[in-house]
């Protein structure tokens, strides 16, 4: 054991054990009674405190104190028992903080836990950095997650024992000493592979940068991006300037059998020390060849509890001399992965944060073209300050619980594609963010931006708001979602939203008109608009009068209403007027005869068969019978208007009207063009 002065029992276990003996769970999964277990190794410590007895019964009591603390956070009792876990994350022993590191996790870690986090992750012991890093994850607070996504890989466990820090790395390899008072970040070890190290120390960046100026000239990182793109990909992601505001780098040149190397600089954002970091332009090995002799730590050591949460504070990430009103600001910047540091900068150009926010608006930069969009809208994603050759992989994620969504979107070239999400109508509302991971060579940046969703609204418009049974009722919409499957329905006044009189699709527009039925029994009805057959949500609605008395006998009910898709009809109607005449012909008219392209085209026609399978169709001037480009049935209707899209190429066409899908006859065309 270390940590403490020789051999203990556990003092704490009756408090937990009080709790959990009682909970029928753990009392099936132990028969120690606590008390006799404290008590036996108490009386052997007492009698002889460096005997193998001692030693077994302090490591008993510790075992079941390690047991005690993980059922605690099984029993997911907050109220009851995260006080008491919080009070032995700091234990000497490493099994009990390791214990009770997960526990934490499993409890719910809050903003409170978030300075004894950052230690747990800096624990000399590799499974107690392991337990820190999964509560860091579990955590309420935001600021621990980002350190959790800044260190991605789950650490490595090898034990309890503390690593020996002359295996850490060969500082052979470096070829030149490292500054006095430098610890090894252990939870980037894997990142030793890919050879690169990180260090924190305590000393004043100050301090740091005069001596890294001693190595050569030094630069800051993004303009070492804009005038040497290749060298500056070795380290690319330390452009994230949310975790490592704004580093300056040397470039070391090839020396014997040592690569290229980037010394960097920086004040280390998120655990609040001065950092450097050490990035090989080739792969070399950091391990060191052999074990050394390594000076054990001096067990009669006491744990110095004041020490202790001092360092804490000084991990907290935040400059103890700026204003409190910079350091909110700076903080709310943090969360939202840098948006607003440009508002920073205006309201401070010379503030305690100022290149730590001047980093961030010079680094790479994910944006989005809105931060508020509605269910039906596009988001439009892009990038700054990336050197070519980068690419991207885009994700969008639910911020709560980082859920993935089947959105994802590969950019092979990031400086100058964009990604576009549509999200139409898949997502409900709720705060949401877009994932990247942009590359360089073998180096990658990990980038991130809110937004939030909110349910959209359309809108619709009439000449006026009375109308006589069966007249033609001309309906201007907007805002709504573009797909085919948008329409405007007459509905009964206060009649559930499936339920509808007449209907009409609006052909896959957002914005346009298009014509609907008055029913023929009078009363008081509503317009409505809704997405993608879908009546969950109403997207618009509008009060209008059919003239007469109220009667509700024509309002279709949802359960008598027709359940195919009515945009392709149903299979084996025939109309009851037998075969069309070879010679019978179908009047069409437009409202214009010129349109912009994707404009809404009204159409009016007459004189159709009446089948289900009769529609109107765009085509290109003098194109076969058998093209098409945007069509729609007329429902079986004999006389009418639709709404049809106009092509996005300019020139000149035409629409055409066919009766029962069959494009042998050609019954009616009109011409338009494009401009």
């Amino acid at each position: 054991m270390t940590g403490h002065a020789g051999p203990r029992p556990h003092l704490r276990l009756g408090m937990f054990a009080c709790c959990l003996f009682a909970n029928a769970a753990f009392a099936q999964g132990t028969d120690a009674d606590p008390a006799t277990v404290i008590a036996e190794a108490r009386a052997a410590c007492a009698a002889a405190p460096d005997s193998i007895v001692c030693v077994n019964a302090t490591a008993r009591s510790e075992a079941l104190m390690a047991l005690v603390i993980a059922e605690a956070g099984n029993t997911r009792d907050r109220g009851a028992f995260i006080d008491l876990v919080r009070a032995v994350l700091a234990d000497p022993s490493p099994e009990v903080r390791t214990s009770a590191a997960y526990a934490l996790a499993k409890l719910g870690p809050d903003a409170t836990d978030t300075p004894v986090l950052l230690a747990l992750m800096r624990d000399p012991v590799s499974n107690v950095r392991a337990g820190g890093w999964a509560a860091a994850w579990m955590s309420g607070d935001a600021a621990a997650r980002l350190v959790a996504r800044r260190l991605p890989l789950r650490p490595d466990s090898t034990g309890y024992a503390p690593d020996d820090p002359a295996r850490d790395f060969d500082p052979d390899a470096l070829g030149f000493p490292l500054p006095e008072r430098v610890e090894y970040l252990r939870l980037t070890s894997d990142r030793r592979e890919a050879s690169q190290l990180e260090f924190l120390t305590p000393a004043p960046r100050t301090e740091v940068m005069a001596w890294a100026a001693q190595l050569g000239q030094m630069v800051p990182l993004t303009d070492l991006l804009a005038s040497d793109p290749a060298t500056a990909s070795l380290a690319l992601g330390f452009l994230d300037a949310m975790a490592f505001g704004d580093p300056q780098v040397i470039r070391i040149a090839p020396d014997g059998d040592r690569p290229l190397r980037l010394v960097l600089v920086y004040q280390d954002i998120l655990f609040g020390q001065t950092c450097i970091a050490v990035v090989f332009g080739d792969k070399v090995s950091l391990v060191p060849p052999e074990p050394a002799e390594v000076t054990p730590p001096d067990p009669e050591q006491p744990l110095d509890a004041a020490a202790f949460y001092e360092a804490l504070l000084d991990q907290s990430g935040f400059k103890p001399d700026a204003p409190q009103d910079e350091s909110d600001l700076f903080a709310s910047i943090q969360m939202a992965y840098g948006y607003g540091a440009e508002d920073y900068l205006e309201l401070y150009p010379e503030g305690a944060y100022a290149s730590e926010a001047r980093a961030i608006v010079a680094g790479p930069r994910l944006i989005l073209d809105d931060v508020i969009y509605t269910d039906t809208d596009i988001i439009v994603a892009s990038f700054q300050n990336l050197a070519p050759g980068a690419s991207a992989s885009l994700t969008l994620l639910n911020v709560f619980n980082d859920y993935a969504t089947e959105d994802g979107q590969y950019l092979p070239d990031a400086v100058a594609g964009t990604a576009r999400f549509d999200l139409a109508g898949r997502l409900g509302p709720g705060v949401y963010m877009i994932d990247a991971t942009v590359r360089l060579g073998d180096d990658e940046v990990n980038l991130r931006r809110d937004f939030s969703i909110t349910v959209g609204l359309a809108e619709l418009a009439t000449d006026k708001t009375e109308f006589a049974p069966g007249e033609a009722i001309v309906v201007r919409f907007s805002g709504m979602s573009g797909d085919d499957q948008d329409y405007v329905s007459v509905a009964l006044a206060g009649s559930g939203n499936a339920s509808y009189a007449t209907y009409a699709y609006t052909g896959g527009v957002r914005d346009g008109s298009v014509t609907v039925l008055a029913p023929m029994t009078p009363g008081s009805y509503e317009l409505r608009a809704f997405f993608r057959e879908d009546e969950s949500v109403l997207r618009a609605s509008l009060p209008i009068t059919v003239g007469g008395a109220t009667s509700v006998q024509d309002v279709v009910s949802p359960d008598e209403s027709v359940t195919e898709d009515v945009s392709v009809p149903p299979e084996g109607i025939v109309p009851t007027g037998g075969e069309p005449s070879p010679d019978a012909r179908a009047t069409l008219a437009l409202d214009k005869s010129t349109y912009a392209p994707g404009e809404a085209i009204l159409v009016t026609y007459s004189g159709m068969f009446g089948d289900p399978k009769d529609y109107v169709t765009t085509v290109a001037a003098g194109a076969p019978l058998t093209a098409y480009l945007n069509y729609v049935y007329t429902k079986g209707a004999l006389d009418g208007t639709t709404t049809l899209v106009a092509p996005d190429t300019p020139g000149a066409y035409e629409v055409r009207a066919f009766f029962r899908e069959s494009e042998d006859i050609l019954r009616g065309s009109v011409a338009f063009e494009v401009r």
